[in-house]
């Protein structure tokens, strides 16, 4: 009994002053704590790429013991063109149109393909649209990637496409600024044609962005002939007092998803870092975002009008001196998100609704994350969620090891099929039975 005191005592001696200097000094020690905890993951991370790809070879992926079919295509074999030792990320973005995928190349160079029902058999084709009235400038001699490919996300609305752009542009040599803007065009097969037009901007420029990681923009479309857009914080993060203050105020841009209709906008909600994937579900009006957080604090939320998500005062992820303050998101008066990722990040991108036909056993409300590096051995992976509509409540079912970043997904329920892109390999896959 003694002895087992002893133990107790020691460890609680321990554990205090752990948590101290934790507390006190959170983002410098997870920043040391991944870096070590990277290497032991690394052979894991190893292990469990060989094995994907292996499987992945032999053309299947596994969900629980059922076996789908996973067709690859190298997007490079049907017309992309991408540059040597070039930073490809992001990758690009794609969408369903009439049983074809339209896809946005990192360039802003935009292609359509063969029906589906095709591709399914083995049979890509991409033609390239003759894209008139804008250029994205794409340069590259430009190695700060996220800065120069423009493209944020795309989306198609019946016979239209929309582009959503961070609209950077180069003032000198070391100074650029962000527009970000909403493209719009029609979209004709017959003559492989869009003449973009300017479809949204926010009225004034962005300087001074830290991170143009923090430039992305998912667009939806939501009810009444409008839309949803987000916006990221742009890691605009010089004077944290100032950043503060941008953050918090209703007379800016940073950090919020907005209602567009009729070429205005009106914040939905507010207190976002870095969204990644968002998504309407019509059928139950619920709005899923993912986004990233501080080395730890990815999140999922329920995204509900006038809401406050936290972001910079509340977070899961580590502190940053002078910044975040609190974990605790309720408490404080913020929205608290439907999971989070501690201390290791998923680094999540897009969030889709996956319906019943897909898997028999998927028969409760089923949404799937994609992920991008993540840390530890939480990236490259889709995760999978079942979500309980009376309490709003996320509950974690599955992890599915994919092996490489997803830039996006998206789920196709006619043909019930899964699509992805994958970013390292530069493929586009589709998922069925």
């Amino acid at each position: 009994m003694k002895k087992k005191l002893t133990i107790l005592i020691l460890l609680f001696l321990f554990i205090i002053p752990v948590g101290i200097f934790v507390k006190i000094n959170d983002y410098k020690f997870y920043r040391y704590y991944f870096s070590y905890k990277l290497k032991l993951f690394d052979k894991l991370i190893e292990n469990n790429n060989k094995k994907t790809i292996k499987i992945q070879k032999e053309g299947k992926i596994i969900f629980e013991d059922k076996e789908y079919k996973f067709l690859k295509f190298p997007l490079e074999n049907y017309g992309v063109k991408y540059i040597e030792d070039y930073i490809h990320r992001p990758l690009g973005y794609f969408d369903i149109y009439n049983n074809r995928i339209i896809f946005a190349s990192y360039d802003g160079t935009l292609f359509y393909s063969n029906k589906i029902s095709e591709i399914k058999k083995g049979n890509l084709f991409l033609t390239k649209f003759k894209v008139s009235n804008y250029d994205f400038n794409f340069d590259p001699d430009d190695l700060e990637n996220y800065r120069n490919i423009k493209i944020r996300d795309i989306l198609v609305d019946n016979d239209e496409l929309f582009v959503v752009s961070h609209g950077s542009t180069k003032i000198d040599e070391d100074n650029y600024y962000s527009e970000p803007e909403i493209l719009k065009g029609k979209i004709n097969i017959d003559n492989s044609s869009i003449y973009l037009d300017k479809f949204f901007m926010f009225k004034g420029k962005i300087f001074n962005t830290d991170d143009w990681s923090h430039s992305g923009g998912r667009l939806v479309k939501y009810k009444d002939s409008s839309y949803l857009l987000s916006v990221s914080d742009y890691a605009v993060m010089e004077d944290l007092k100032e950043f503060k203050k941008m953050m918090n105020s209703k007379k800016t841009i940073f950090g919020k998803i907005f209602l567009i209709k009729n070429n205005k906008s009106t914040i939905f909600s507010m207190g976002h870092r870095n969204p990644q994937g968002l998504y309407f579900d019509k059928e139950n009006d619920f709005i899923f975002e993912t986004e990233h957080g501080p080395t730890g604090g990815d999140e999922i939320n329920l995204i509900k009008k006038n809401n406050h998500y936290g972001w910079p005062e509340a977070t899961y992820g580590a502190r940053i001196e002078n910044l975040n303050v609190h974990r605790k998101h309720k408490k404080y008066g913020y929205t608290e998100p439907l999971t989070h990722w501690w201390p290791s990040n998923c680094a999540a991108s897009e969030i889709v609704k996956i319906n019943p036909n897909f898997n028999k056993n998927w028969n409760e409300y089923t949404i799937i994350n994609a992920c991008l590096s993540g840390s530890d051995d939480q990236g490259l992976s889709l995760y999978r969620w079942e979500f309980d509509i009376k309490k709003e409540k996320l509950i974690k079912k599955a992890k599915y090891h994919v092996g490489d970043r997803i830039r996006d997904i998206k789920y196709v329920d006619k043909q019930e099929t899964i699509m992805m892109l994958l970013e390292n390999q530069k493929s586009l896959v589709l998922i069925f039975k």
